[in-house]
């Protein structure tokens, strides 16, 4: 079982991590570089004719600060927690799924599969922020299901 305090330095690192990214999406060097990943995912491609390439990545953007303040709350909400915990886990779920509609995602001079890009890489880091949300999640719900009254 973790601890508290690995537990509030993974929280943490989390808020860091969706606001830092969150932040830069209001940015258009951000919508640009979002944009094809938008564009491939079906979960995902619809923001594009909805909202415009900037409106597209704004609206991500709001989504990932938003999981990132829900978080920073959950330090002392279970409520926050969990809605975090599941926001975290939905959001990681769609990035690490891009690896399968994102072309080169395998880097064809060292012989394609299984040698991934830098695409690649930066996508299946995301295995491991969805593993810290899921914790996150686990956590929450053992509180909560603990404060529960018992019937």
């Amino acid at each position: 079982m973790p601890t508290r305090s690995s537990l509030g330095v993974l929280r943490g690192a989390l808020v860091l991590v969706f606001l830092a990214f969150g932040y830069v999406k209001f940015f258009p060097f951000e919508a640009k570089g979002v944009e094809p990943l938008i564009a491939a995912h079906p979960a995902l491609s619809w923001a594009l004719p909805l909202f415009g390439q900037a409106g597209a990545s704004r609206f991500l953007g709001v989504v990932e600060i938003t999981a990132g303040l829900l978080l920073a709350i959950g330090y002392r909400s279970v409520r926050a927690s969990l809605a975090a915990g599941v926001l975290t886990m939905i959001t990681f779920a769609i990035t690490v799924t891009l690896f399968f509609f994102v072309p080169h995602v395998f880097e064809a001079s060292a012989g394609g599969f299984p040698a991934i890009s830098g695409t690649g890489g930066f996508l299946l880091k995301d295995t491991v922020l969805f593993a810290a949300g899921l914790v996150i999640f686990s956590e929450a719900l053992g509180t909560w299901r603990a404060r529960r009254p018992r019937t």
